[in-house]
Parts: structure tokens; C-alpha cells; sequence
């Protein structure tokens, strides 16, 4: 982490959130997933260290080789291990993949049952034109994941630091002579956000820039003081790699503390966290035990603690992402121990950040939300072998409805010797790289490494083929949403249409599993190794706008300053087309430090009428430059008399009421997530209170319908 800089890339763009806002999203929608760049072995080009020219003579060696470099990536070689002699198989790729990417081979085991014991040394190699580039032991515990699965195809990998084009598989030390199936190696390229925009805890001087003070709790706040903290200078110095910690945990009335500054004031909407690290984290009930709270000017503006509101990420290098999405600015965050898990003991503070969204979040995604699910779900187990198995509510896991009060639940009782599965399809294709997986619940307590490994994903293509198959916690990764439901998954290298999840076993803690929806998406991995503090924007937007009136589109903003500002390019979407166009250009203030009040009317004619429309804000500096604001949502028609939602902001435990001058029994209201995904509808009689209970704290858009008008309001809801 030494390597993250706080110097300024003038490319880099505050405003580009378009994916954070429901317009923006519900336009990527329409599209597949952003397809990682995968490069495979299909150039006809391999090399054996001995071939094997009748199987059932082999004493070691490879058979067939060639079909593992052929363009049909379900056709495979075989590779028969020896008790005497190191067996391989190197692999061209169609082209060299860049450093960074990962590199691997799909295989399989071609024996049936199989002694793992036996399997000896598994290694990879990355080569470049024959030279080898890198070298690298799988763990045996990996190898005997991917290969546990009888014939399904499973990955051996590793992410590369130098390019590559050619792959080896290596098997070694054998004490059984068996059979890997290899169907192809690949290279591909990692969704990394190395540089983002953001702010960190790093001065040249700790002095003044943390606090070990501690607070009550989460309500009234009466600061107390204590040093259960060690080395916390340690978290606000240049070098991101040292570490303070918590020592132990204090009292339950004052707990353990550490509050760091920040180089700057990250705006609202910013990601508000710690990077942390401890060998315990896996177990993510530790999580339970951490609260994250924000700062600015000294003033605490918002908390979030454990599952139901806090997000982590276990990352490559051993260290793991503690953050929640803030709704306000803030210049500090604070990191508290206030659970008791072991997890805790000794947990390394490496620094505090606030980043920009894009940092955690995909730029789009596909989901099993079908508006009619009949058909797009099927559960899979065999009734004589899994006695009492059940799937339940299959179809609520592929609804339109993504909530965590919509979900499917699988039964596989404990002590029973077999799997349970359900499979679900998605709405658009998932491209070869993506995220491959599901949102789900245990049916108690959260995902350890023993629940993870009675887990199995599998992707399946649009004629129901097994593409690939990852299981347990050696193979497959976790992930905890703000809302304590959790997601697994794996990174794929093949396009596929639907994903399924497997429960075997019987383990107790998975007993009534709820399954909320399957998922592709190009989420960034990792985390970057360089934030940049980002220079003030030449235009500071703080209002922007859109309404339907007389047939025409009204397009309000406002600007707190502006520096050397050209103009602004007004810029449409319509409907579910992706692509936005210019429609009109309105001349900027130049130079102002006072606020500045802009209109557009946008009464042109569409090619294609449709309900809703999208606009955004190209800003031009007079130096060339250019910054996207978010999108503002028109809805196109008449609009709802009355419509109004209070309080606004509300809380989850009291909900909000929602009021129409004259409701009928069409109208239906929509709550619909930052991320565009809809997560409550219900229908409107003359004024309700809204169900808010199970919402993570955040901003909303609400979407009331009826017949052929409609309108639209932004609601926000605290902790």
C-alpha cells in the first residue's frame, strides 16, 4: 500500500456518478455486464513434457493434448500422473495478457473417485514467447477444491505481475496414479480500480490528526477517555503499511476508539471506512462488533455499526474494507470496538479513507429480477437420496423484487449425505470475467469457512450447459452487504446465462438458507493503490433538476462557484436507450464565487416517445476540459395531483407517509435503491405509511404509478 499517491490526475472526474443514480442505472440495465478482457489457449498451440498415445497404458504423460488448445473450450486433454516423473502441459494464449491479470487452467477430475491425498505438487507457470515469467505452488487445499467435483470444470489461478502468453500446468509427487481433465487456460484481465479519488489518513506529523477517545455509544454522546489503542500515531503517518491496534476491549461504556483525519472534506456520497487486518476476519460476525462513525468539523454527522449497516471486503493482501456510503460530507471517521468476538483481538488500524463510489461499486450488473419469474428459477436435488430436501418460493428469488423481504429458502436437513440447488437465470448474459453468484442468508448466523464449504456456484449457458463450478471456502469469496445479507461468488471465464447455488450436506448453520437473487456484475476487486486527493472542481454543482409541464421538459441547476467555465451541453436519454445526445447548449457565469441559477426547456420531439427521460450536464472549461454530472429522471405525461411523501427524511422503524389528491386503485408506489434495483412496491389507497423496516439507511427513489401518469420523488432514509 506504499504506493498510493496523493498527487492530482487531472483526468480523473468527481461528477462521472452516473451509475450511482437510478436513471443512469436503469439505462445500463438494458445492456450484458461489462465483459473483462478474456484471452484463452484456442491457438492450437501446446507443448507436453511426454505424451500419452494410449490411456490405458500411460505411465504418465498427456492425452490429447491439442484439445485443450482447440476453439471449442468444452472439448479437454488428459493428463495422467506419474509416481516417478513431473507430468505438464503448456498452453498458448490467442495473445499476450497484461500484468496483472489472472492466469489459470480449467480443469477437471477425469478419474471418479479419487484418493486426494495422492495428488502431489500442483504448480502453475506464466511464460512469455517460453521464458517463464512467474511461478507459483497452488496450495493443496485449492487443488483438492477444484478437483473434488467429480467432472465439473473448476479453475486453478493466480493474478500475474508481469504479461504473459502461455500457461503450464505442473503435477509432481504423485503417490496414486490419476487423471486431470484440462479444458483450457486463459488470461484474464482483473476489474481494478487503481486510482481512485479520495482522501486518506496520511500527514507528515501525527500531531493533532487522531484521537483515542472514546464515546458512550450511540446515543447522547459523552466523550471518555481510553488508551486501549497501540501505536495509533501509526495510522496517520505517509507510510500506509504501518498499523496501530486495539489492544483490548475496554468497558462496554467506553470502548475501544481511533479517530483520524482526513487530508480532506470528502463529499456525501463518498465510501467512509478503514482498511484493517486480522486472521479472524473470515468469520464475519466480528463484524457485529465494529462500529464506523464520520466527523466534520469535529461534529459527528452519521454512525453505522455492524451487520445491518457496515460493508466488508476481504482483500488479496490479508487486509480487509470495513466502510459504510455516507449521506453527508465528512473530514474524520472513527473505527470502535464494541462486540467481544476474539476476531477483535489485536485488530490492525492501517488508516482511514474516504473514496468515491466507483471504488467499491459495479458499473452494472444483471440480476435474476424478472417482472414475470415463472420459468426463469428451477430447484435441482434427487428426492431418494435427499429425503426431507426442499426448496421453497423458488420464483421469489427470481422476482423483480430484490429485497430482503423476497427470497427463496432451501432445506437440506442435518445429517443428510447429498445437495440441494437452485438455479436461477438472469436477465441479461454475464460476459466471461464478471462476477458470478448469489445474495443469500444462512439460516443462522453468518457464512464461516466450514458453512463456505458445504456452498457450491455453478454457471450454467443459455441451453443449461455447466460451464464452470467453483466450491467451498478455498475457492469461492464473500462478500457482506450493508444490509447483513451476504453474497458469494467467483470471478468466471466464460460468458453465461444463469447461476446456480448448490447447499450440501446438511450443515446446521445453512438449514433454511434464504436465497435472494443471482447476480453477474463487473464489481472492482480489491482495493486501489492509489487514492488521489482531487483539485477543486471548476464547477460546483449543487442543484439540478427535472420536471414534465406543458408538453415539455423543464431542466433546472444551480452552481455554488465557478472557474473559467464555458458552457454547459444539455445532454438526453430516452427511455431505455443507452446512448445520451446533445440538445442543447446554455453559456456559464466564466468566473463566480456567488451561486448562479440556470433553465433549460426541452420541447423537442422524440424519435420514439417514451415514458421517462434522462438528463445530464456536459460542463466545459474554457481550457478543454469537460465533467458529466449525475442524471436527473423526467417522468413524461401528466403528473400525480398531491403527491407528497413526509417526513423526508424518515427513519425505518417509523416509515413515511405517502398522499395522493385522488387515488384509485391503479396507483402502485416503487421504492427503488441508489443502485436502481427495486426493493418494495405496494399499492397506494389515500394516504399510507410506507413499510421502511429492513432499508439500509440511504437515499431512495419512490416512483408512484397510475394508469398513464406517474411522478417521482427522492426519499431518504436515516439509521
Amino acid at each position: 500500500m506504499k504506493n498510493i499517491s496523493s498527487s492530482f490526475d487531472p483526468r480523473i472526474s468527481l461528477h462521472v456518478w452516473l451509475c450511482a443514480f437510478l436513471g443512469g442505472l436503469l439505462l445500463l440495465s438494458a445492456m450484458p455486464v461489462k465483459a473483462a478482457r478474456v484471452l484463452y489457449s484456442n491457438s492450437n498451440g501446446h507443448q507436453t513434457s511426454a505424451s500419452c498415445a494410449v490411456p490405458a497404458l500411460c505411465g504418465g504423460g498427456v492425452y490429447q493434448p491439442e484439445r485443450a488448445a482447440d476453439a471449442d473450450l468444452n472439448n479437454y486433454a488428459s493428463l495422467y500422473t506419474s509416481l516417478v516423473a513431473v507430468v505438464r502441459l503448456r498452453l498458448d494464449l490467442s495473445a499476450t495478457a497484461t500484468a496483472g491479470s489472472r492466469a489459470g487452467v480449467v480443469v477437471a477430475n477425469g478419474t471418479g473417485l479419487l484418493n486426494l491425498q495422492g495428488l502431489g505438487t500442483v504448480r502453475l507457470r506464466t511464460l512469455l514467447n517460453g521464458t517463464v515469467q512467474e511461478s507459483r505452488l497452488i496450495e493443496l487445499a485449492v487443488a483438492q477444491a477444484a478437483l473434488l467435483g467429480a467432472d465439473r470444470p473448476s479453475q486453478l489461478e493466480f493474478v500475474s505481475n508481469l504479461p504473459f502468453n502461455q500457461v503450464e500446468l505442473e503435477i509432481g509427487g504423485a503417490s496414486l496414479v490419476y487423471v486431470v481433465r484440462v479444458f483450457y487456460a486463459y488470461g484474464a484481465t482483473v476489474n481494478a480500480q487503481t486510482t481512485v479519488a479520495g482522501y486518506v489518513s496520511r500527514f507528515g506529523s501525527a500531531a493533532g490528526n487522531y484521537s483515542t477517545a472514546g464515546s458512550t455509544g450511540s446515543g447522547p454522546i459523552t466523550v471518555c477517555a481510553n488508551t486501549d489503542v497501540d501505536f495509533p500515531e501509526r495510522a496517520v503517518d505517509n507510510d500506509l503499511s504501518n498499523y496501530a491496534s486495539f489492544s483490548s476491549l475496554a468497558t462496554v461504556a467506553c470502548p475501544s476508539t481511533l479517530r483520524v483525519r482526513l487530508e480532506g472534506t470528502a463529499p456525501a456520497g463518498y465510501f467512509a471506512g478503514f482498511v484493517v487486518g486480522s486472521a479472524g476476519l473470515l468469520d464475519l460476525n466480528a463484524l457485529g462488533g465494529l462500529r464506523i462513525r464520520t466527523f466534520r468539523n469535529g461534529i459527528e454527522q452519521e454512525t453505522a455499526t455492524g451487520l445491518a449497516a457496515l460493508q466488508l471486503n476481504v482483500l488479496p493482501n490479508g487486509q480487509a474494507q470495513v466502510s459504510f456510503r455516507s449521506t453527508m460530507p465528512f473530514d474524520a471517521v472513527s473505527i470502535e470496538r464494541v462486540g467481544l468476538a476474539s476476531a477483535l483481538d489485536n485488530l490492525r488500524l492501517y488508516y482511514g479513507f474516504g473514496v468515491e463510489p466507483r471504488t467499491f461499486l459495479s458499473s452494472s450488473a444483471s440480476l435474476s429480477n424478472f417482472t414475470n419469474p415463472a420459468g426463469h428459477s428451477q430447484a435441482n436435488y434427487s428426492a431418494a437420496l435427499c429425503v426431507g430436501c426442499a426448496v421453497t418460493n423458488a420464483s421469489q428469488a427470481a422476482d423483480a423484487n430484490t429485497s430482503d423481504a423476497s427470497y427463496a429458502s432451501l432445506n437440506v436437513p442435518v445429517g443428510v449425505l447429498s445437495a440441494l440447488g437452485l438455479r436461477l437465470d438472469l436477465t441479461q448474459p454475464g460476459l466471461a470475467g464478471n462476477r458470478a453468484g448469489v445474495v443469500l442468508r444462512p439460516g443462522s448466523g453468518l457464512l464461516d469457512a466450514a458453512a463456505l464449504d458445504a456452498i457450491t456456484i455453478n454457471t450454467y449457458d443459455a441451453s443449461g450447459y455447466l460451464l464452470e463450478s467453483r466450491r467451498g471456502s478455498s475457492l469461492l469469496q464473500v462478500a457482506l452487504l450493508p444490509d447483513g445479507r451476504q453474497e458469494v461468488y467467483f470471478n468466471t471465464t466464460r460468458d453465461f446465462a444463469s447461476v446456480e447455488v448448490e447447499v450440501a450436506n446438511g450443515v446446521a448453520a445453512l438449514v433454511g438458507t434464504r436465497v435472494y437473487y443471482a447476480f453477474a456484475d463487473d464489481r472492482p476487486t480489491g482495493f486501489p493503490t492509489q487514492i488521489i486527493v482531487p483539485a477543486p472542481l471548476p464547477v460546483e454543482l449543487i442543484a439540478l433538476a427535472g420536471r414534465w409541464a406543458n408538453g415539455a421538459a423543464t431542466i433546472t441547476w444551480q452552481t455554488a462557484s465557478e472557474r473559467h467555465s464555458l458552457r454547459f451541453v444539455i445532454e438526453r436519454a430516452e427511455g431505455n436507450k443507452a446512448e445520451f445526445q446533445s440538445i442543447g447548449t446554455v453559456a456559464a457565469a466564466g468566473n463566480s464565487s456567488s451561486t448562479h441559477a440556470y433553465v433549460f426547456t426541452d420541447d423537442k420531439p422524440t424519435a420514439q416517445p417514451a415514458r421517462t427521460r434522462y438528463y445530464r450536464l456536459r460542463q466545459q472549461d474554457a481550457d478543454g476540459r469537460e465533467t458529466l454530472s449525475r442524471v436527473a429522471v423526467v417522468a413524461v405525461g401528466a403528473t400525480l395531483p398531491g403527491f407528497s411523501i413526509y417526513p423526508n427524511p424518515a427513519t425505518a422503524s417509523t416509515g413515511a407517509t405517502l398522499q395522493l389528491a385522488s387515488p384509485d386503485a391503479t396507483h402502485v408506489v416503487q421504492i427503488y435503491s441508489e443502485l436502481g434495483r427495486l426493493v418494495r412496491e405496494v399499492p397506494v389507497p389515500a394516504a399510507t405509511t410506507l413499510p421502511l423496516l429492513g432499508l439500509a439507511p440511504g437515499l431512495y427513489h419512490m416512483r408512484v404509478t397510475g394508469g398513464p401518469d406517474y411522478a417521482t420523488q427522492r426519499l431518504q432514509v436515516l439509521e
